[in-house]
Formats: structure tokens, C-alpha cells, sequence
């Protein structure tokens, strides 16, 4: 998400298509900032006189906060090789929640967790470059 055009610019684009009679366009190259933004900035400054940030908007707040992440450490703890499809399943049905695969791999994140993308593999009791018969089949 983008950061807020600072009030010191928002102010100076209404002053330079107002008093100065500049373009969008004009204005927008003389100021570094895109077209859009003079736009946007002298359609909020019709609406309400104001060229003041607008707040930010709300979003999701994931379900998954304070007990639920207990219970969820709990859960990873008890079964730490399960996939995060396991650990969604064991969650929702454990806690009566509703949420996704992708907010508890979200919430593992923000606890410190990571996923491993595919399981390890088997390791051989061969170590490589040795053959059955105990000769390196590495040639010397």
C-alpha cells in the first residue's frame, strides 16, 4: 500500500491548478507526483475543503490472535510435522473457528514458523558414491 501524499504537496497541487491555472498534467511533472494523484487530491478538496489524508482503511483482522495463537502453538506442538491443511483442520475443529489454510500459514509466520514446501526426502542407508559391494564408484 502506498504511503499518503504529504499535506505540504496535497496543498501546493490545489495551488498550482487553482491560482496558477496549471494542467493535471502540468502540475502533476512540476510536483513528482502521478496525474491521478492531482485528481484525486482536488476531488477530495471539492468535496469537503479539506486536502487532509483520508484514514486508512479497516481490513481483516485475523481470528487468529491471543488464545487462538496458543492454541494453534499448541497444536504444532503436539503435531509438528503436519501439513498447514492438517493444522487448519485441527484448529477449526478444536476452536469453533472459521478461517482458511492461508490465514493459519499466515499466522504460523507471525509466530516465527515457516512450512517446508514438500516433505524430506528418505535418505539411503547407502552413503553416495559407494556401491553395494563397498568400491567408490567415484573414479580416483
Amino acid at each position: 500500500m502506498a504511503a499518503a501524499t504529504p499535506p505540504k504537496i496535497r496543498r501546493a497541487i490545489v495551488r498550482a491548478v487553482r491560482k496558477q491555472r496549471l494542467t493535471y498534467e502540468q502540475t502533476a511533472d512540476l510536483l513528482g507526483v502521478g496525474r491521478a494523484t492531482v485528481s484525486r487530491v482536488l476531488s477530495q478538496h471539492r468535496r469537503t475543503g479539506s486536502v487532509a489524508p483520508r484514514p486508512s482503511g479497516g481490513g481483516w483482522r485475523s481470528p487468529i490472535q491471543g488464545r487462538l495463537a496458543a492454541l494453534l502453538r499448541a497444536i504444532v506442538n503436539e503435531m509438528p510435522d503436519a501439513t498447514v491443511d492438517e493444522l487448519t483442520t485441527a484448529l477449526t475443529s478444536r476452536a469453533d473457528v472459521e478461517t482458511s489454510r492461508s490465514g493459519v500459514l499466515r499466522a504460523l509466520h507471525r509466530m516465527g514458523f515457516s512450512r517446508k514446501k514438500s516433505p524430506s526426502p528418505h535418505w539411503s542407508a547407502t552413503p553416495p558414491g559407494i556401491d553395494d559391494s563397498g568400491d567408490s564408484s567415484v573414479p580416483s
